[in-house]
């Protein structure tokens, strides 16, 4: 047992003599890449590891290599994940919110992770409220677009309503008739039916009005007289609620007619007047002799008419027919036009010509017969 022991303290003797041997070339070589590594690990915030009991420098230096490697792998992680942070920091501020806190408790992943998260909620939010915001504009567009088609429809019908009022009262005034008034009424519709109401009551009475009408209507109404070079006649008829204005105004229409039908009569006279009296490229004269016809077509109306025939009729309603027959002797519009040609100044020079016209000796001859001259 003692030459057992001893045999292993020889062996352990030798095997140090044969390491500091071999370390005697190398020692300062490998002291200074520890020192260094461990300057590395100190600069990286770490302490280094220590040399084990009878551990060798390469060994150690191995140790001290993988610790750097593993500081410096941890360096480049937390610098990786500072720039991630950052950038969602940035992100985040873009987005006008505020990133959390940087704590102390949690290590860099976790705060990534929160980091990402708020990001991710707030991405979420934003886009909740943009997509929010647009369904709201979009409704507001229905919605308005909706008002803007019920303003339309509503005008239209108010358009339409006001075009019916206006077309049953032009009808209603057109048979003589007041229309009802609008404020006896709630609203258009209600007016409307009223109007149409009254308009209906208007046409049954009228429709009977003119059936007595009909039945009363004089056959020289009907048939007038025929009209000559000597004598003209003219009609006219009215209803009115009152006698008189049913007369007044059938007279009135009478005198109208007659008023045209001696223009038209005179025109044709002085056409062929001038004519004949070789006076058609005379505008002066021409336009004298013109005027001189107006004028004494508005003394038409003023007196020389009789009333040749005349009835007037009691409608059912309370109202009166009155039909006018008028004759008018011509001589008198002759002698009123051929007076005021041979006084006329204008017509001084040519005034020998136009008598000696078979058109102005015809109206002298006319007025002859209507004076008795």
């Amino acid at each position: 047992m003692i030459k057992l022991f001893v045999k292993i303290l020889i062996v352990i003797s030798l095997s140090l003599s044969l390491s500091t041997f071999a370390f005697s070339d190398d020692h300062k070589t490998s002291k200074e890449i520890i020192n260094e590594l461990k300057s590395e690990i100190k600069e990286l915030d770490a302490e280094p590891v220590k040399s084990k009991l009878l551990q060798r420098n390469k060994k150690y230096i191995d140790d001290l290599k993988a610790q750097r490697d593993a500081l410096l792998k941890e360096k480049e992680k937390k610098e990786k994940i500072k720039a991630a942070k950052k950038e969602i920091q940035k992100e985040l501020e873009a987005l006008g919110a505020k990133p959390i806190a940087d704590t102390t408790d949690i290590d860099t992943d976790e705060e990534i992770i929160a980091l990402k998260k708020q990001l991710k909620e707030l991405k979420d939010k934003i886009a909740k409220e943009k997509e929010e915001k647009k369904l709201a504009e979009e409704k507001k567009k229905a919605e308005e677009k909706k008002k803007a088609e019920e303003k339309k429809k509503a005008e239209e019908r108010k358009r339409d309503r006001d075009q019916a009022i206006q077309t049953v009262k032009k009808e209603i005034l057109f048979l003589g008739e007041t229309p009802v008034s609008e404020f006896d009424v709630n609203n258009n519709d209600e007016y409307i039916a009223s109007l149409n109401e009254q308009l209906a009551e208007i046409k049954i009475l009228k429709a009977q009005e003119e059936k007595d009408i009909q039945q009363s209507i004089p056959n020289w109404f009907i048939k007038v007289p025929g009209n000559t070079e000597k004598v003209m006649f003219v009609r006219g008829t009215h209803v009115s609620d009152t006698l008189q204005g049913s007369v007044d105004t059938a007279t009135n229409r009478a005198l109208r007619e007659l008023a045209k039908k001696i223009e038209v009569r005179l025109n044709s006279k002085q056409d062929e007047m001038v004519r004949e009296a070789g006076l058609g490229e005379n505008t002066a004269s021409k336009t004298e002799i013109n005027t001189i016809a107006k004028t004494v077509v508005k003394d038409v109306t003023l007196s020389g008419w009789e009333v040749a025939e005349s009835k007037i009729v009691s409608l059912d309603n309370g109202n009166y027919r009155s039909f006018i027959l008028l004759q008018y002797p011509l001589g008198m519009i002759y002698k009123s036009f051929i007076n005021r040609i041979e006084q006329s100044p204008e017509l001084k020079s040519g005034v020998t010509a136009l008598k000696n016209t078979e058109t102005f000796k015809e109206l002298e001859q006319y007025v002859s017969e209507f004076t008795g001259a």
